[in-house]
């Protein structure tokens, strides 16, 4: 792995960490290292050992292949994701009824309280 390979993942561990409001000490902690080890990791100073970069894989929701070479999209399903995806390919008319059935849950889950 090339100074420059091992900065893009260090790059990319950091993006999904801070996007997942972990700070750095509470991600180490996590995935089972001291907070200096993961630091050296996440500044491209140590390169993780495979059991590492599994565990980091895991703990941010990406793929192996994501998180090394930056290929294809991390594995993560967020509602933006979701969103996106469903008014790309939904029929705007089922939309309105599944907007109408989910008020429908809402207002019955909130009586139940």
């Amino acid at each position: 792995m090339t100074n420059t390979q091992k900065k893009e993942m260090a790059d990319r561990i950091k993006s999904r960490r801070v996007a997942l409001d972990y700070t750095q000490e509470s991600f180490a902690e996590a995935i089972g290292l001291s907070a200096s080890s993961y630091t050296k990791i996440e500044n491209a100073f140590q390169n993780p050992r495979l059991d590492t970069l599994i565990n980091i894989a895991e703990k941010l929701g990406v793929s192996l292949d994501y998180l090394v070479h930056g290929t294809g999209t991390p594995s993560v399903i967020d509602a933006a994701s979701i969103s996106v995806a469903i008014m790309d390919f939904a029929d705007p008319k089922m939309l309105i009824h599944v907007r109408d059935v989910l008020g429908k849950l809402i207002k019955a889950k909130k009586l139940d309280k």
